[in-house]
């Protein structure tokens, strides 16, 4: 496989105008991670690397569809495709899982900003909300206790953007960009067990919705449990679909 640098990324718009999970987009902005091409003159199978996550797509079909996933970096440990992939993707690994995601429409000028301001308030007043700033940075960073840490924007202080949220000088909640695109983010949202059911998710979102809608960027949310979903709908998001995760196991 080929890898693109970032003014190639037109070679493989094609194959990727419906990016289901946003993260994708964030590469082919030429804001995270990196592209593949299995051939630059007459590209039939592509995939995008950023984070954990790979999404593939092209030619299921093709001879060499088998060949281009083993070429996947162990570290991709999950993949996203569209359903003409499953099958391919079920015969060239021994250990995966299946999960589904939900997919909320990409749609400007949805959100009451009455509702959020009211949302991000309902707080007990024992939690306070903050700005992540280099402070509170270092705070999330230097946290080991955790071994699913919250994953924020990579040169956070420069492109980030988030809001955490405290009892005392404890971080009981972190609301905050993972993925970045050149106009939006992806929102990744973490409450700590013990914490959960007492708005301070909903808190924290609401927040964060209106600083980026402030700074002229879109919030995407995508969804990974119907609770997160729920969560959306309660913020203004509508349904799109629900797609398919492959989780890979294999060492």
């Amino acid at each position: 496989m080929i890898k693109l640098s970032n003014n190639q990324m037109h070679k493989i718009e094609h194959l990727f105008k419906d990016i289901k999970f946003h993260m994708g987009k964030s590469v082919m902005d030429g804001c995270m991670g990196e592209a593949y091409i299995d051939n630059l003159d007459n590209p039939t199978i592509a995939y995008l690397l950023v984070r954990q996550y790979c999404f593939i797509d092209g030619d299921s079909k093709s001879k060499s569809a088998k060949q281009v996933l083993k070429t996947i970096p162990k570290t991709a440990k999950r993949i996203i495709a569209n359903d003409e992939w499953s099958n391919i993707i079920e015969s060239t690994y021994d250990d995966f899982e299946k999960t589904k995601r939900y997919s909320l429409k990409k749609e400007k000028d949805i959100f009451n900003k009455q509702d959020l301001e009211k949302f991000s308030k309902i707080l007990n007043p024992k939690y306070e909300i903050k700005l992540i700033d280099k402070k509170i940075y270092q705070l999330i960073k230097a946290d080991n206790e955790d071994p699913k840490q919250m994953l924020i924007t990579d040169d956070y202080l420069n492109k980030g953007i988030g809001v955490c949220c405290f009892k005392q000088d404890e971080i009981v909640g972190i609301c905050s960009s993972n993925i970045i695109y050149k106009d939006g983010i992806e929102i990744n949202i973490r409450v700590k067990e013990g914490y959960k059911h007492k708005g301070i998710g909903t808190a924290m979102a609401s927040k964060l919705i209106l600083l980026c809608l402030e700074k002229g960027l879109y919030p995407s949310w995508d969804a990974a449990n119907l609770d997160s979903l729920g969560l959306a709908k309660k913020l203004g998001y509508n349904y799109d679909s629900e797609y398919t995760v492959y989780k890979i196991n294999e060492a």
